[in-house]
């Protein structure tokens, strides 16, 4: 058998400083805790209010549209910004009758009805890239068209597009087939409507962002648009807002006001330090003055619990046996004693009954019932078979320390 492991330890010496800096660390920590959060929210707020969207007049990205705002404000027009359709259709009605035109950065965003509302409350509307359904509410028998690119060169008599001349197109643009009205640079520019009530369809975004607004002819043509050959000096900019009910697919952000993701994001910044403050806080492991023992015989009993928790003698007696039938070959330096091994069923290890009979004082019978007998009938002949090889292996040992004598 072998004896318990005793693993024992001294109590290691803490110091004063051990014990005040604990102490230290969970009053620092409110203070730290405390200024990361201001300067999430300065910088949350800082990045909330840089918009960032394309075509927003507020934005100096290079997808934005302040050029265009600032260059619509040297021609003495002013600039309503708005992400509310409501605001919008006011300001375009407007209080002295003037009325003004409506930029929708966005059209798909927006619902026919919407569209349609829009074309009738203002003098002139312009739709952005629009697609077909935008597009099928305000002029009906239009269709974009993506077989075909647009021309360089005006190619109609439209006042708009004769002063800004050759437009140099970015790469997006859809061109406009079908319907009523003037067509421009072979689609990329559709004009319909009458003098009070008019609708421009641009074909491409990128031709207003700011990186573009420099190209031949993209300002001239966008002051044009904007503002119906700058007889109109009030031009309301609509950006998609939650009041949107168009068929732009819907994310769960549009149920929270602007930026409220970038706080989400900075939230889990702040749970993940969070975790690895608390995390370092653990420390090293401790030692315990504490006895440690440790049984060699676990595995063992372990096994033993589950053969007869399944009622398994049959296995219990072969890892017995073969167990036994190891050690006992072992020492007899019989290293071919039949087929016994671990997990298999017994052989008839003749050879080594020879031997162990004489050596045992037992009949070979006995010997090979003890090692190749059958299955026990229940537990208690289970119990004794492993007495049996108990008692076999300590008489071969004695007889085999006598013999060394």
């Amino acid at each position: 058998m072998t004896a318990p492991v005793t693993v024992a330890g001294t109590a290691p010496e803490v110091s004063a400083d051990a014990l005040v800096r604990p102490a230290w660390r969970r009053l620092r920590f409110w203070p730290a805790l405390v200024l990361a959060l201001l300067v999430g929210a300065v910088a949350v707020g800082t990045v909330t209010t840089s918009p960032s969207r394309p075509l927003d007049p507020d934005s100096p990205a290079p997808a934005g549209g302040r050029a265009l705002a600032r260059l619509l404000a040297g021609y003495d027009t002013s600039v309503t910004r708005t992400t509310a359709l409501a605001t919008a259709l006011a300001a375009a009605r407007g209080r002295d009758g003037n009325g003004a035109a409506v930029l929708v950065a966005d059209p798909a965003a927006y619902s026919a009805h919407q569209l349609t509302r829009l074309a009738r409350a203002t003098r002139r509307l312009v739709l952005v890239r629009p697609d077909d359904r935008a597009l099928a509410a305000v002029a009906p028998g239009l269709r974009t068209s993506s077989t075909s690119g647009p021309s360089d060169s005006p190619g109609c008599r439209a006042p708009g597009p004769l002063a800004a001349g050759p437009v140099d197109w970015p790469g997006d643009t859809l061109t406009v087939r079908g319907g009523a009205g003037v067509s421009c640079y072979d689609g990329a520019v559709l004009l319909t409507g009458t003098a009070t009530r008019s609708v421009a369809v641009l074909g491409s975004a990128a031709l207003l962002h700011n990186e573009h607004l420099a190209d031949e002819g993209a300002a001239a043509l966008a002051v044009d648009l904007a503002t119906a050959d700058r007889s109109l000096h009030r031009v309301v900019w609509l950006l998609p807002g939650g009041d949107a009910d168009g068929a732009g697919p819907a994310s769960v952000w549009d149920l929270f006001p602007g930026g409220a993701y970038r706080v989400f994001w900075w939230l889990v910044g702040v749970g993940v330090l969070l975790a690895l403050w608390r995390a370092r806080r653990l420390g090293g492991v401790v030692v315990e003055p504490l006895p440690v023992v440790v049984r060699s015989v676990e595995l063992v009993e372990g096994h033993g619990r589950l053969y007869d928790r399944a009622g398994a003698r049959d296995r219990a007696a072969t890892a017995l046996r073969a167990a036994a039938v190891r050690r006992l070959a072992a020492r007899l330096g019989h290293h071919d004693a039949g087929s016994v091994r671990s997990g298999a069923a017994p052989g008839d290890p003749v050879a080594l009954v020879a031997a162990l009979a004489p050596l045992t004082r037992r009949t070979p019978a006995e010997v090979h019932a003890l090692l190749a007998g059958p299955v026990p009938a229940d537990d208690a002949a289970l119990v004794r078979l492993a007495t049996g090889l108990d008692e076999l292996e300590a008489a071969v040992g004695g007889a085999l320390t006598e013999g060394n004598r």
